[in-house]
C-alpha cells in the first residue's frame, strides 16, 4: 500500500485561504502558491515540489484559488481609513473639549470622545491582522468595538448638526462616516464576526455605555445646567437725591444703574447703554385725544391723559459696563452718574433708560478680539460723518459705534456642527431724524442693537434659535419722576 504523502493542501475556506497540514498538524493559511511555499520553507520543507503527488496531496483542484487580494486589501484599507478618520476627529475634539469646553458635561464628553478614538486607532491596528492571516484571537472584536464606536460618535455629531438646523462642511464628513459604518457593519456580519466573539452581550453592551456617556453628558451641559442655573443678574435704575446749583437754575439729579451677577453663572456682556432724556411737558384739563392715548399706550405700553410730552432732549448717555468684560458671580458693575436739567427750559419730567446684553459663560464665548473691535462712522479725531451704517440699521447720515466678532459654542463638537455666527453691539446716533415728532430738533435719542447673525455684518433679528445656544439675553430698565418730584427732593 502506498504511502499517503506528509504534505496535505486542503480546499479554499470561506475566504479563499488554504490550510497547509504537515504531518497532520497544520502550519499556517495561504491566499496562494507562493504564500504555500513559504509555509513550506517555514516548516523546515524548502525542497518540496508542490506539483509532485508524491510529496504534496492537494484535497481539492490546484488551480482553484479565488482570493481576490485587491478586493480584500481595498476592502481593508477602506475600514481600517474610516476608524482613522474617526479617531482622528474624534482626537481632535476630545482634547479640546476635554480642557477648554465651557460647561463641565461638554469636558465629560470631551474625555469619552478620547477614549473613544483611542478604541477606535487600536480597532484600526487590528484591522491588518482580521484582514490578514488572523493571528491574533481577538482582532475581529477590536474591528467590531471601533465600528461600533465611529457610528454611535458619528450619529451624535449628525443628529445635533440636524438639530441645530445648521449647515458646515462638516455635515458631509457625518454622512459619509454614517454610510462607511452602515458597509462596515453589513461587511463584518457576512464575515461572521460575530462568531469569534467570546462574550458578544458585553462587547455591545460596552459600545451602549459610552453611547449613553455622551448622550448624557451632552444633555447635561446644553439642557440640564442651563435649566438648574438660571442667570441671576439684579438690574435696575433709580434716582438718588438731588440738588440745587448755587444759582438756583440747575438741578444735579444723581442717576444710579444696578448691575450685579448674584448667580453662580459667569456672564460675559455684550453691550450695554444708559441714557437720561429730558421730557418738556405741559398740561392739559380736557386731556388727549383718543388717537394720543391709544398711540401712547401702543408706542410706550403707557399714556398719562392730562399731560401732553413735546419732543425729548438727551441730558446724558453712557456705558456701564465695557463690551466683553466678565462678570463672575459676586461681581457688581452698577454705576452712579449725574445729570443736569435745567430748570428754565420747560422740562416737565426726567427718564433714565438702561440696556444691558450679555450671554452665558457655560453656553458662548465671545472672540478675543471682541474688546478691541471698536468701530465707528465718524472721525475720532474731527468727530466728523465719514460713512453711513446697513440699511437695516439706521438711516443715512447718522452715525453708530460698533464692536464686534465670532462668537463660539459652548464646546468644539458643537462649533463643527454649527454655523459660524458673529455678535454684533451697534450703539446708534441717529442724528439725522432729529426731526421726527419723539426727538427734538437737533437732539438725539440713542439706542443700542445687539444681534447674532451668520454674516459679520448681518441683520437678522434676535430670535429664539439663534439666542438659545448661547443664552443670549437683553434686559431693559426705565424710571420716570417729575421736576416737581425731584425739586421737593432737593429742598427737604
Amino acid at each position: 500500500m502506498r504511502n499517503r504523502p506528509t504534505v496535505v493542501v486542503e480546499a479554499p475556506d470561506d475566504r479563499g485561504q488554504r490550510a497547509l497540514r504537515v504531518r497532520g498538524e497544520t502550519v499556517g493559511r495561504a491566499w496562494s502558491r507562493r504564500g504555500l511555499e513559504r509555509l513550506a520553507r517555514r516548516a523546515g520543507l524548502p525542497d518540496v515540489d508542490l506539483d509532485d503527488p508524491g510529496q504534496v496531496d492537494w484535497l481539492a483542484d490546484p488551480s482553484h484559488w479565488p482570493d481576490r487580494p485587491w478586493r480584500r486589501r481595498a476592502a481593508g484599507a477602506l475600514m481600517a481609513l474610516g476608524l482613522l478618520v474617526s479617531a482622528a476627529v474624534l482626537f481632535y475634539v476630545g482634547t479640546k473639549d476635554a480642557v477648554n469646553a465651557l460647561a463641565y458635561g461638554g469636558r465629560v464628553v470631551g474625555v469619552a470622545f478620547v477614549t473613544a478614538s483611542l478604541v477606535e486607532a487600536i480597532a484600526a491596528l487590528a484591522v491588518s491582522d482580521y484582514w490578514g492571516h488572523r493571528a491574533l484571537r481577538y482582532s475581529g472584536t477590536a474591528v467590531l468595538v471601533g465600528v461600533g464606536s465611529v457610528t454611535v460618535t458619528d450619529l451624535m455629531f449628525l443628529i445635533t448638526q440636524v438639530q441645530g438646523w445648521s449647515f458646515t462642511i462638516f455635515l458631509w464628513l457625518w454622512i459619509g462616516l454614517a454610510v462607511w459604518a452602515g458597509w462596515a457593519l453589513w461587511t463584518l456580519t457576512q464575515q461572521g464576526v460575530w462568531r469569534n466573539i467570546p462574550h458578544p452581550k458585553g462587547v455591545a453592551l460596552s459600545v451602549v455605555v459610552s453611547a449613553v456617556i455622551g448622550i448624557a453628558g451632552l444633555a447635561y451641559s446644553q439642557m440640564y445646567v442651563p435649566y438648574s442655573t438660571p442667570v441671576k443678574t439684579p438690574f435696575s435704575v433709580s434716582f438718588g437725591k438731588p440738588a440745587l446749583s448755587a444759582d438756583g437754575t440747575v438741578l444735579h439729579v444723581p442717576e444710579h444703574v444696578e448691575f450685579r451677577n448674584t448667580g453662580s453663572v459667569r456672564i460675559y456682556v455684550v453691550g450695554t447703554l444708559w441714557k437720561a432724556l429730558a421730557w418738556p411737558t405741559r398740561f392739559t384739563e380736557k386731556g388727549t385725544k383718543e388717537d394720543t392715548w391709544k398711540r401712547e399706550f401702543q408706542d410706550f405700553d403707557e399714556t398719562v391723559r392730562h399731560v401732553v410730552y413735546e419732543p425729548s432732549r438727551m441730558l446724558g448717555m453712557g456705558t456701564f459696563a465695557g463690551p466683553g468684560d466678565r462678570l463672575d458671580p459676586g461681581d457688581d458693575l452698577s454705576r452712579d452718574f449725574v445729570v443736569d436739567v435745567p430748570l428754565r427750559s420747560g422740562i416737565g419730567r426726567v427718564e433714565i433708560d438702561a440696556d444691558a446684553s450679555f450671554i452665558r459663560a457655560d453656553r458662548g464665548k465671545l472672540g478675543n478680539n471682541y474688546q478691541d473691535s471698536k468701530e465707528t462712522s465718524w472721525n475720532p479725531e474731527t468727530g466728523a460723518h465719514e460713512r453711513d451704517g446697513p440699511d437695516w440699521l439706521t438711516g443715512a447720515g447718522n452715525d453708530f459705534l460698533r464692536y464686534h466678532a465670532k462668537i463660539y459654542h459652548s464646546s468644539e463638537m458643537l462649533n463643527l456642527t454649527h454655523t459660524t455666527d458673529y455678535v454684533s453691539a451697534w450703539w446708534v446716533l441717529p442724528i439725522a431724524w432729529g426731526e421726527r415728532p419723539l426727538v427734538a430738533k437737533g437732539d438725539i435719542d440713542p439706542s443700542l442693537y445687539v444681534s447674532i447673525a451668520g454674516k459679520a455684518n448681518g441683520s437678522e433679528e434676535l430670535s429664539d434659535s439663534e439666542q438659545e445656544p448661547y443664552g443670549m439675553n437683553t434686559k431693559s430698565r426705565w424710571a420716570e419722576m417729575s421736576v416737581d418730584q425731584l425739586l421737593k427732593a432737593a429742598r427737604k
